[in-house]
């Protein structure tokens, strides 16, 4: 059976290509940049393990055209076609399911992403999509599925394993239910990086210092915080787990001695903390790897590292430090449910600038309760902490509700949309109503 992994290019008017392969948003840029979808590319490692034939189609890794990139999948003749899916995307990826379909009508179309993992019946309804993933965990569902697939001629109608939303004809659908994780994360297999072609995504990528760079075989699935409002990684439909050290550590070890990178970025929603980190930091340094010149970055929340532990990290060589900056007033971090409080910001800035590491902050603005007030506190903060040297980049996003998330709820609950077309939430412009005039932002 043969099975393409794909991702098609999107290219919108202003030019810039849409990064559906984050794992979380959706990004467009103008800058050459790709990204390597992690669990994607596990779930590809997996499946070939398994026998199967496999096809990583990333066009915009792979610098093709939409035409050349259908003319090639269509050449290459899948029995099964595997998508990501996420909001500012949908109807470019709808009108892309028709167009697979008049060429390839035998195969089979599977969608993964955040979106119709939350609104499966709404992808089957408005494309011939022919299976929608409930889950995140695309590599064990479809480490199951496929072997149904292949197995079974009636497995529309006989599957029930847990976690889809499959065609059964034009006007009938089935749901096997809730995906439930209930197998250890260490059981699906590391990214086979000569599958990915990982050279193409070592480059073209803002978060390295050094080249070429990687991205890490994800430590963290989904979220151990899972709270805050905004996030996809909130729900019921999200299941933490945790890869064990000692996997993670044989990984950086091979990426280093064996591919030559770098820099090693782990994009996690957050990373390990506490014991798993100080674990790791050390065991980085037992290995020998910090003295390979290759840095290490990652994603982690305030108060998540403390300073013991940030100061192994930083021996580790640790560099690039990521951490969710949303807003500097106490109600719209409480509404966001971020978890933590603005006194401990700065002390988590200085342990991480005092070794040497280098902080990033991600704020975001324009929430649909955002007064001038707030938002004057924001940026005063953060121009302060900045011209303080206490953290090294930042970058700012037009909070955007997605993915049918609590945020998105919320503003559909309260009529604070301003906009029901889903090629609006690209984060280019606020769609949502402000006490502030958009054009103050």
């Amino acid at each position: 059976m043969k099975i393409a992994i794909s991702y098609p290019p999107i290219i919108n008017k202003d030019g810039q290509k849409a990064m559906v392969s984050q794992n979380r948003n959706v990004q467009y840029f103008q800058k050459p940049t790709y990204l390597l979808p992690i669990i994607h590319a596990q779930a590809a490692t997996w499946l070939k393990q398994l026998g199967y034939e496999i096809y990583w189609d990333d066009a915009n890794a792979q610098l093709k055209t939409l035409e050349q990139w259908q003319q090639d999948l269509v050449a290459w003749q899948p029995d099964i076609v595997v998508l990501e899916s996420t909001t500012p995307v949908m109807k470019f990826y709808w009108q892309t399911v028709h167009d697979i379909k008049k060429r390839l009508p035998n195969t089979i179309i599977i969608m993964t992403g955040y979106h119709s993992m939350r609104m499966p019946e709404e992808t089957l309804e408005q494309s011939p999509t022919d299976i929608v993933l409930r889950s995140n965990h695309i590599d064990f569902s479809l480490n199951k599925l496929i072997p149904f697939i292949e197995q079974n001629s009636d497995g529309r109608e006989t599957l029930s394993i847990e976690g889809f939303v499959i065609r059964i004809n034009d006007q009938e659908i089935r749901s096997t239910g809730d995906f439930k994780q209930v197998e250890p994360l260490d059981k699906s297999p590391l990214v086979d990086r000569d599958l990915v072609q990982w050279k193409r995504y070592a480059y073209e990528n803002g978060n390295f210092l050094q080249t070429p760079g990687i991205y890490a075989t994800s430590v963290i699935r989904d979220c151990m915080f899972g709270k805050c409002t905004f996030c996809r990684y909130n729900g019921p439909d999200l299941t933490y787990s945790m890869m064990s050290v000692q996997r993670s550590l044989d990984e950086y070890q091979d990426l280093i001695e064996n591919k030559g990178v770098k820099e090693i970025f782990d994009d996690s929603g957050v990373w390990y903390r506490g014991k798993e980190a100080r674990e790791f930091a050390q065991g980085i340094i037992d290995r020998g790897l910090h003295k390979k010149g290759c840095y290490f970055s990652i994603n982690t929340r305030f108060e998540y590292l403390d300073e013991e532990t940030l100061k192994i990290m930083a021996k580790a060589n640790f560099r690039f430090i990521l951490l969710g900056f949303e807003a500097a007033d106490d109600e719209t971090l409480l509404r966001l449910n971020k978890g933590y409080q603005m006194p401990h910001v700065e002390k988590c800035l200085q342990w991480m600038t005092k070794y040497g590491m280098h902080p990033h902050l991600t704020i975001m603005v324009g929430y649909y309760w955002q007064t001038q007030e707030q938002l004057d506190l924001t940026v005063k903060t953060v121009k302060d902490l900045m011209f303080r040297g206490l953290a090294r980049t930042l970058q700012v996003t037009l909070c955007t509700p997605l993915d049918y998330t609590p945020y998105h709820k919320e503003c559909l609950e309260k009529g604070m949309l301003l906009t029901e077309d889903y090629n609006d939430f690209d984060m280019s412009k606020l769609i949502v109503k402000t006490p502030i005039p958009h054009d103050q932002y």
